[in-house]
């Protein structure tokens, strides 16, 4: 029998999942969305022998004794010849189901970070998800948003703004789709709630950091960090590629015939193939992690588990721990590598195909396929031969 005890005690997985119980109440289930969400329902088989779920409600806003009782009576409906589906009405959408709706837009436009959204949003806005969402108003956005300031997390509190504010504004155009047609939810949004609510500017300052070439000379030369955190930040300053985009790469990720790293759109922000060049001191490098990473798939395995990848932070962690320069992130590598590339004169155009930045421009998008592998090799090497001179590169001491 289900409590509340244990509803409460469930937990999301990568996709949406069914429990039932096993009591006198047939078919009466219980839904768990990936995003955390929680709807009581009926399971029935109609006349034409198809098998059907009539919600019940979100949990917590019905009860689990509400939940019954109405599941009793449409068991009885049922039992009688009557479909709940044919007599059900659309419903005012919810708070929940509007994030549930955002959510699942995200993944179908490929976004991979709907997992955290979905759990920032229910965090934060747990005291509004029961409200129906065309009755929320910039008050209640308001006090979100002064609860996430008063913890002294004003970005996240632009993030949520940002959040909700593309949530209804998905919800005033979810009436007016076609594909929604069917839909058993309706919002009857009129405005957007978030557009009264200013940003805060100062929350979130573009970054500024960026090594110098003597810094980036102590930091390669230094050696009060382990191994392959070492290995890896140095690929990252030839590279200025995502710390993912290093440290999740599969083995079979690299050619070292044709000296090609190609990665997967499933590790790049914007879900496009990266075709970087493996350039000789780049290829010094992979073959000490290889050693390192003996037989696991991945070239910075798990330290516990190997068949998985190391933890996206730890490389971060590593480097925080550095104090050699001031400090600095992986992002801020990747910041150093543009900028002191730039700085050598290899042409933005060129620099922004190698770290995979997004064009904009209509040719870009929509016609130019060629994966400009030559320019970016000879950009690399031009940039590689810098840092050897810089760093004093000598091949029978490198770390």
């Amino acid at each position: 029998m289900f409590t509340d005890k244990s509803i409460k005690g469930l937990k999301p997985k990568q996709t949406a999942y069914r429990l039932y119980e096993k009591g006198t109440d047939k078919g009466f289930g219980l839904k768990i969305t990936p995003a955390g969400s929680k709807s009581l329902f009926i399971q029935y088989i109609s006349d034409s022998g198809k098998q059907k779920f009539y919600n019940l409600g979100r949990y917590p806003s019905i009860s689990l004794s509400d939940a019954r009782d109405h599941c009793r009576k449409i068991r009885t409906a049922i039992n009688q010849g009557n479909d709940p589906q044919i007599q059900v009405q659309q419903r005012y959408g919810a708070v929940a189901d509007l994030i549930d709706y955002y959510l699942k837009c995200m993944v179908n436009d490929g976004k991979r970070t709907w997992q955290k959204v979905g759990a920032d949003l229910n965090f934060n806005c747990k005291d509004i998800l029961h409200l129906q969402a065309k009755d929320i108003t910039p008050s209640h956005i308001k006090k979100i948003l002064h609860n996430i300031i008063s913890r002294g997390s004003n970005v996240q509190a632009n993030r949520i703004r940002s959040y909700l504010g593309r949530a209804f504004k998905l919800g005033i155009y979810h009436d007016n789709d076609p594909k929604n047609l069917s839909s058993d939810v309706t919002f009857q949004l009129i405005n957007n709630p978030v557009d009264a609510i200013p940003k805060d500017p100062s929350a979130e300052v573009p970054g500024e950091r960026n090594l110098s070439f003597e810094e980036i000379k102590t930091v390669w030369n230094h050696t009060d960090i382990q191994e392959q955190f070492h290995l890896a930040t140095k690929l990252l300053i030839i590279y200025g590629c995502r710390t993912w985009e290093l440290c999740g790469a599969f083995k079979a990720e690299f050619d070292f015939e044709a000296m090609v790293w190609s990665v997967p759109p499933d590790r790049v922000k914007n879900n496009r193939w990266l075709i970087l060049p493996i350039t000789p001191l780049a290829k010094e490098l992979f073959d000490k992690l290889w050693i390192y990473s003996r037989d696991s798939k991945y070239i910075f395995p798990g330290r516990y588990n190997e068949e998985k990848a190391i933890n996206k932070t730890s490389l971060a962690h590593a480097i925080a721990r550095l104090d050699c320069v001031q400090e600095f992130t992986p992002r801020d590598l990747r910041r150093t590598v543009k900028t002191r590339m730039g700085e050598i004169g290899i042409e933005k155009s060129i620099r922004d195909r190698i770290q995979n930045h997004a064009l904009s421009d209509v040719s870009s998008k929509h016609y130019d396929r060629y994966d400009y592998l030559q320019e970016k090799r000879a950009a690399l090497l031009a940039w590689e031969k810098h840092l050897q001179e810089i760093i004093r590169y000598d091949k029978n001491t490198a770390q």
